[in-house]
């Protein structure tokens, strides 16, 4: 087992990425259902950008052969 922070906040950064997505799951089903509302491109991206972000992380912990259970 890896000793250190990273693995203790592996659950955290993927819970994280989890409800972000989510939220734009959210938005953009709001976009299409509700007629006044208009998703903004910033927020959309923004929202991508920090998920792929905290999942990058883990992606980079996993080719380095860090991934454990």
């Amino acid at each position: 087992m890896r000793s250190g922070r990273t693995g203790d906040y592996r659950a955290a950064r993927i819970g994280a990425a989890a409800a972000l997505i989510a939220v734009l799951v959210l938005l953009l089903l709001a976009d299409v259902v509700v007629d006044s509302y208009d998703a903004s491109p910033a927020i959309v991206f923004g929202l991508l950008g920090a998920s792929g972000s905290l999942l990058g992380v883990e992606l980079l912990n996993v080719v380095r052969g860090g991934w454990t259970k």
